[in-house]
């Protein structure tokens, strides 16, 4: 699927933003060459998976996929970048301002919101931060678990300039296995600076 095709979302995950804010979102989409591939199900609860995660620019370039499609999405973001001046677009685009020093605190807020929100869709980036990690945070397997949320796999791909959606993912409950299981899926998307993966 080209940025050119027309990528569906599903009715519950429509932001229906003001016409110039989708139309900003597909000229930066065209201009920069970035597309997205796969399906996003019909369904109330998801949390998308998007790795590697390596730069900042991951955040622009899926920001303006968000613009560009006018998806309504929640997505995790370090609270120090919630400062006044930006706080309120942040506000507006879905962040959710991430205190890594309580993160139980985090996914009780998620569950809380999840019960009182249909169609819930939340971006999340497992590595927790844009250096190399050895091992992935298992908070999302946490909010997905509290949310009553499915798993999907989102791959960033430089290279190709693709976000690739892949194929619902089942958790089976053990961490370990599960975080191991998509990193498999994900290994061979490449993100703007691959030394750090």
């Amino acid at each position: 699927m080209s940025n050119k095709s027309k990528f569906l979302v599903p009715k519950i995950y429509q932001a229906k933003r003001i016409s110039i804010l989708p139309l900003i979102g597909k000229f930066f989409l065209y201009f920069t060459g970035w597309k997205i591939e796969g399906t996003l199900p019909s369904v109330s609860r998801i949390v998308v998976v998007c790795a590697p995660h390596t730069s900042n620019w991951d955040f622009i370039y899926g920001m303006i996929m968000v613009l560009a499609i006018d998806i309504r999405v929640n997505f995790l973001a370090k609270k120090s970048i919630f400062v006044p001046v930006f706080k309120i677009l942040l506000d507006k685009l879905g962040g959710i301002p991430v205190d890594r020093e309580n993160p139980e605190l985090l996914v009780q807020k998620i569950g809380d919101y999840s019960k009182n929100n249909e169609g819930v869709l939340i971006a999340v980036t497992p590595e927790g931060t844009r250096k190399k990690v050895s091992k992935w945070k298992t908070g999302f397997l946490r909010i997905a678990k509290i949310s009553n949320s499915i798993i999907l796999p989102l791959g960033i791909d430089y290279p190709s300039k693709t976000f690739t959606l892949g194929k619902v993912y089942h958790p089976t409950g053990e961490n370990e296995k599960d975080i191991r299981e998509l990193q498999l899926i994900l290994k061979d998307y490449k993100g703007r600076h691959p030394d750090r993966h």
